[in-house]
């Protein structure tokens, strides 16, 4: 796969929600050349690269930036971090190596009663953020002059290849970034007739902000939005996740546009291109959100398999991010543009 230095920069770049400064710097700098503008949205930081094509109507591409975080909740006087997190699950936390980004950018661990001390009753139990604390190996005095209460914590970026997979934190959703960067360096050598908004967004862990403030802005006549679902993996089946290697995951559902849906999946059966289709109500993604803006954006929405999300050990298949990339370019370059509603037709 082309551009393995790219992805590796993405997914080992830090960007917290509300924090994705970093990241964009990447994005940027990816992108010199292959976009006719590109430029910060202020209401919400999130990065928006402008494709011009030559027609008049607009498509919205977007990919959130940011990562899954801890926060610390207190400085012990020990020197102790205590913390917590909203999206990430404390079972797989002990014996982690983490990064606090307070004044001064820390590296620490997660540590835990040395298993020797545990009592019989406690062996079976799972830990709790309570049990939990990160150690940068400083004392009380000297940690409280670079870390305070609110400040991130991080898992410690890493890249590693295994056969035909990238293993790392944030391939949720640094993965959707790079297939979005990927797509638009590959307009630059086709003609399209579609106007293309390329949205790097923010806060999509939490509110969404980037994703709804952004597309307000635009107002597209049509959006497509790349996020991750959730990889076949050791206990999670088919009933609740998607093979890797088997290409992208289209979403079909009450929420999303059929008709957008629909031209995806002709796009994908036209070329060749292998998909999945995953079926619900609601994406929970910025999907569920971006539809609702204004008077309705016609959306759709495609997602990568990654196994163990949430983790520091994410794991996506090459081929899955080769394949995505081909289906949204040849969806951008014969797109062809939605019709307003018509009889409760969406």
């Amino acid at each position: 796969m082309e551009d393995r230095e790219l992805l590796e920069a993405l997914v080992t770049a830090i960007g917290p929600t509300g924090n994705e400064k970093s990241v964009y710097e990447i994005i940027k700098k990816a992108l010199d050349g292959f976009v006719d503008e590109i430029f910060v949205h202020q209401g919400s930081g999130s990065l928006i690269a402008f494709k011009r094509g030559n027609g008049v109507s607009s498509l919205l591409i977007e990919a959130h930036v940011d990562e899954v975080f801890m926060v610390v909740e207190d400085v012990l006087e020990n020197g102790f971090l205590r913390f917590y997190s909203h999206s990430i699950d404390p079972k797989i936390l002990p014996g982690l190596k983490v990064c606090v980004h307070g004044r001064k950018l820390l590296r620490g661990v997660i540590g835990v009663k040395p298993y020797h001390l545990v009592k019989p009753s406690e062996e079976n139990k799972a830990y709790t953020f309570d049990e939990l604390f990160v150690d940068c190996g400083m004392t009380g005095n000297k940690i409280r002059e670079f870390v305070s209460v609110g400040d991130y914590i991080t898992f410690e970026p890493g890249f590693v290849e295994l056969q035909d997979y990238f293993v790392s934190k944030v391939l949720d959703n640094r993965t959707g970034v790079f297939v979005l960067i990927e797509v638009l360096k590959a307009l630059k050598r086709i003609k399209h007739e579609v106007n293309v908004y390329a949205l790097f967004s923010t806060q999509e862990e939490f509110t969404s902000l980037g994703a709804i403030t952004s597309s307000f802005s635009i107002f597209p006549d049509a959006a497509l939005i790349l996020d991750t679902t959730f990889a076949i993996q050791h206990k999670v089946g088919e009933e609740d996740g998607f093979e890797c290697g088997k290409g992208p995951v289209i979403f079909v559902g009450a929420s999303i546009s059929r008709k957008l849906t629909q031209r995806l999946t002709s796009t994908g059966e036209r070329f060749g291109i292998p998909f999945s289709y995953e079926v619900g109500v609601l994406s929970s993604t910025d999907a569920d959100r971006i539809q609702l803006v204004r008077t309705g954006i016609p959306t759709a929405l495609v997602s990568i398999p990654i196994r163990y999300m949430h983790t520091p050990i994410e794991m996506v298949s090459e081929s899955d991010l080769e394949k995505t990339v081909q289906l949204i370019k040849l969806f951008v370059e014969h797109y062809e543009p939605v019709t307003k509603v018509q009889n409760g037709e969406y």
